[in-house]
């Protein structure tokens, strides 16, 4: 059922006083589909005028466990298949609000937060980017699974779990409790050389530290 009309090729779709009363459902005979073929409009807009209350625009539910309750598929190459932008308040008065909340209800639920595979062979891009602060990923875990933390915007992390202290931050890493190293089967390789510094493992037991020199020294 459509409440509104065809625009340009787009459908709009206005809640407000067309729509259901409360309690009640607009039938319509499955499946219901809209095509639109306008370059310049949205194919569908909802609109909700209401200032409050806790109904929201698109409410999707399903009572079939065998599949997902909303498919979504995309074929960008710039901009991700879903966009979400949540308008703040610049004064800081949204501390509750998020851009993607996620409630996995039902005590004792086995079911997983967020959940990335990649069914037809591993992608190129990355897995997760999150930024924040001005020219760094502040996480990201590339497609290789290695991890980065702070490190440049675009970099590849050197190691499997990259860190780098904030400016400012007085340290990378910090355990409140013990830190266990494994015995590695060799002796690792440093990382490049203009990168400085050396690598602390442990082999046999035993506590080593490889710096520039790259000669192995035992420390206990």
């Amino acid at each position: 059922m459509f409440l509104g009309a065809f625009t340009a090729g787009a459908v709009t779709v206005a809640t407000g006083s067309e729509a259901a009363a409360d309690g009640e459902y607009t039938l319509y005979t499955s499946p219901a589909q809209f095509y639109g073929s306008s370059t310049t409009a949205h194919t569908v807009t909802i609109n909700h005028k209401a200032s409050s209350g806790d109904t929201a625009a698109l409410n999707v539910t399903s009572d079939n466990p065998a599949t997902s309750a909303m498919y979504l598929t995309g074929v960008e190459t710039s901009r991700g298949t879903l966009k979400i932008s949540h308008k703040g308040y610049a004064d800081g008065s949204d501390p509750g609000a998020s851009g993607l909340s996620i409630d996995l209800r039902t005590s004792g639920t086995a079911a997983q937060g967020i959940f990335v595979t990649a069914t037809d062979g591993p992608t190129r891009g990355a897995l997760i980017v999150l930024r924040n602060n001005p020219g760094v990923d502040d996480f990201v875990v590339k497609g290789t699974g290695r991890t980065g933390i702070g490190i440049g915007r675009g970099d590849t992390p050197q190691s499997q779990l990259h860190v780098v202290a904030a400016a400012g931050a007085p340290s990378a890493i910090l355990a409140e409790g013990a830190v266990r190293l494994a015995d590695v089967d060799a002796v690792p390789t440093n990382a490049p050389a203009s990168a400085g510094g050396g690598s602390l493992y442990a082999q046999d037991g035993k506590l080593f530290w490889k710096g520039g020199d790259g000669t192995p020294k035992q420390l206990a």
